[in-house]
């Protein structure tokens, strides 16, 4: 019999000795079993008939005195139970009864045996007593029994020949121990075959089951796999929208901005050079006024352009590096902001640029909402093959999982994003705001970045200091 379920492994295991699942598992076996032995099942019946009628002819050589009984049992009851066992295999009722059915239909033709060498008697009992030894071991092979019909039926056959043997046919103790010993042979083959018949039914069940159930799995798995990734997928070109639509705000604001600025200021510039010039012969002091009007507007476009590319890319970043440039833009913050940093190497200009920007941005979010009276943390370090910012302060906060993140973080988070790096935000009302972001980077602490060479005017040198800033080693 098959073994309960394991209690170690994934299910049911075969063990030697038991042919029997759990009950919900046998019920399921039953349906395969089924399902693959019925075509064996016809052909044994088939073969039974055809058996039966064919040793017919061997009764009129046999015991043609006895002809008309032994046909009677074979013609009136074997055949035609068979042949009624196989129309009901074409039905859908055939399943639900199959063992029983056939093990019925094998004791049938069994004690048809046992009647028949009773009917014969002595004179040719012997001969059809070698059907009772065909009869056992198909009743395991080829008629398809599990091993407890088959074995039951074979049990009843032999027990009912025995007693045919000892009241009828009053066989000598010798013959009657010889014809045992072949019984015995036979039922013990039988059974042998039997039970490695159904053994390999159950085992090819187990392993079609957890064939099917690994498929099912994996199924699922996959449709997990496309759902996450039709996820990522979406999630990416939705970030890449966003940044197409960052970068058009972007160029409109600078658009913007030029156009609102340093551009009406040279128009301006233009109009009162092209008087002066006019006014030159006539009154020239009017006209050296106007040129030095002209003068202090153009250096207030200089200055404004100097702002608006400082804002595109500022240059003291590709010319000093991060931490020279967050200091810089941090003596520059409304708030008391403190720039802590490790000596860094140079970083690939997008790394440094990204970096740069999701500071800004979270600096300008802590001076917009954190309160006037707040101070700001900016920390950066490299830590196993990444670089990993943060910017803290102590202000008001808010609740993350109250509102919804807006646009600014947004933007960082696919800043970060398009570089395999990611961010979180940690606040809560009245503790502050924490904002770090992680940027993967080559672990070679001895790169360095090739950085163009500027040489920068007198007047963007001079614009650079402002309130110092402290600039903390890490430890």
């Amino acid at each position: 019999r098959m073994a309960e379920p394991a209690t170690e492994g994934p299910g049911p295991r075969l063990t030697l000795g038991r042919l029997k699942f759990p009950d919900d598992l046998e019920a399921r076996f039953g349906e395969y079993y089924f399902e693959h032995s019925l075509l064996f099942v016809r052909l044994g019946v088939v073969l039974a008939v055809v058996l039966f009628t064919v040793f017919g002819i061997l009764d009129l050589v046999v015991v043609p005195d006895e002809v008309r009984r032994i046909w009677l049992i074979r013609f009136g009851v074997v055949c035609p139970l068979a042949g009624a066992v196989f129309v009901l295999t074409y039905t859908r009722w055939f399943e639900a009864m199959a063992q029983p059915l056939v093990a019925g239909l094998t004791a049938v033709c069994g004690l048809g045996v046992v009647a028949i060498i009773a009917v014969a008697g002595t004179s040719g009992g012997y001969i059809y007593y070698a059907g009772l030894l065909l009869v056992i071991p198909a009743a395991y092979t080829l008629l398809q029994l599990r091993f407890a019909w088959a074995t039951l039926v074979c049990l009843v056959m032999i027990g009912a020949y025995e007693v045919v043997a000892i009241t009828v046919q009053s066989l000598p103790r010798s013959l009657l121990l010889t014809n045992n010993l072949f019984f015995l042979s036979s039922l013990s083959i039988g059974m042998v075959a039997g039970y490695t018949l159904e053994r390999g039914a159950r085992t090819e069940f187990l392993q079609r089951r957890l064939i099917e159930t690994q498929r099912e799995e994996l199924a699922r798995h996959n449709v997990q796999l496309d759902s996450a990734l039709q996820a990522s997928l979406d999630e990416l070109q939705a970030s890449r929208v966003r940044i197409v639509a960052a970068a058009d705000a972007e160029r409109r604001r600078i658009e913007h901005n030029i156009h609102d600025g340093a551009q009406q200021r040279l128009v301006g510039v233009s109009v009162r050079m092209s008087l002066a010039a006019q006014l030159s012969d006539e009154d020239p002091v009017e006209a050296r006024k106007m040129l030095d009007e002209c003068q202090q507007e153009l250096k207030e476009a200089i200055s404004e352009l100097r702002s608006l590319a400082h804002g595109i890319y500022p240059p003291l970043l590709m010319d000093e590096g991060l931490v020279k440039a967050l200091s810089v833009a941090a003596s520059r913050a409304p708030l008391t902001t403190t720039v802590q940093a490790v000596s860094l190497p140079r970083y690939p200009e997008e790394v440094e640029t990204s970096v740069y920007f999701c500071c800004m941005g979270a600096l300008q979010n802590a001076c917009k909402h954190a309160g006037s009276t707040a101070s700001v943390t900016i920390g950066i370090h490299e830590d196993e093959s990444a670089l990993v910012f943060e910017v803290t302060d102590d202000g008001s906060g808010f609740d993350p999982d109250g509102q919804a993140e807006g646009a600014g973080f947004v933007n960082m988070r696919d800043r970060l994003g398009t570089l395999g790096g990611s961010m979180r935000v940690e606040s809560s009302p009245g503790h502050g705001t924490k904002v770090t972001g992680i940027v993967p980077v080559q672990s070679d602490p001895h790169r360095q970045r090739t950085v163009p060479t500027r040489e920068p005017a007198s007047e963007e040198r001079s614009a650079v200091p402002g309130p110092s800033v402290a600039i903390q080693p890490g430890t």
